[in-house]
């Protein structure tokens, strides 16, 4: 058994809502400066760039490709994939069904894909910050069938959260539920009870590199890979959320 830090939802230069100083590199770089063992890569409705950061990180951190989807209730999950392959299955999928609204760079910011050397690869022209049409169930099932975990995304947050948006916590397998960075275990146990005995991620949510691991979670895993991860998380006492941070959310 190891003990680790980990940083699940870290955002790159493909998110419009994103510094452009989130490249590959810059990632990798903050990430290693703030000690973390495991990070994940985790744009709106798209994987394009975790490959490249698995790269330039050559294993430190270990990197997981991931993305952070919209359902349709407007929902936001982290979809944790145990490899490139299917996490970039899933991203095809999405890019067929978002819908036709053109990302004015002037208005959201640009989505760039950027190689490990810093080159930009491509411009995404479709607007990723949109709901697929696809409720929360669908969306769940389709990370699972691909050998993903679906974890909610900061769960107490409005807008994106699933407490924050629904008010409820709907019946289903949870592997766990993440925290905005800012909110204390204590805060949203009091608020929602069915919280407690849960595991409880938290996740710096990354746009610019200084927020990179100003949140995290301790897990104990026995792989360092999105088995070891799910595996870790069927026990809360293996999970350990950082202190909230407390200074301005955004």
């Amino acid at each position: 058994m190891r003990r680790i830090r980990a940083d699940l939802h870290i955002h790159s230069v493909l998110s419009p809502c994103t510094d452009l100083g989130m490249s590959p590199e810059k990632i990798v770089a903050g990430a290693r400066a703030r000690g973390l063992d495991l990070i994940a890569v985790a744009d709106h409705n798209a994987g394009w760039n975790g490959p490249y950061v698995r790269r330039a990180a050559r294993g430190r951190p270990v990197v997981i490709c991931a993305m952070e989807i919209q359902s349709e209730e407007e929902v936001e999950v982290l979809a944790l994939f145990p490899d490139e392959r299917t996490c970039q299955t899933l991203s095809e999928q999405i890019e067929r069904v978002l819908p036709d609204i053109f990302c004015d760079p002037e208005t959201f910011g640009d989505q760039l894909v950027v190689d490990d050397s810093g080159e930009i690869v491509r411009r995404v022209d479709r607007l990723l910050l949109s709901p697929v049409p696809w409720p929360l169930g669908e969306v769940v099932r389709r990370v699972r069938d691909l050998g993903g975990l679906a974890i909610p995304a900061h769960v107490d947050r409005v807008p994106g959260g699933l407490l924050g948006v629904l008010g409820l916590l709907p019946e289903g397998d949870w592997p766990a539920l993440e925290l905005a960075p800012w909110t204390s275990v204590e805060e949203a146990c009091a608020r929602w009870p069915e919280l407690r005995g849960r595991a409880l991620l938290r996740s710096s949510d990354a746009h610019s590199p200084g927020q990179i691991g100003r949140a995290w979670t301790e897990l104990a895993v026995k792989t360092l890979d999105v088995e070891g991860l799910g595996e870790a998380l069927t026990d809360p006492g293996r999970v350990r959320p950082s202190p909230p941070f407390k200074e301005t959310p955004w």
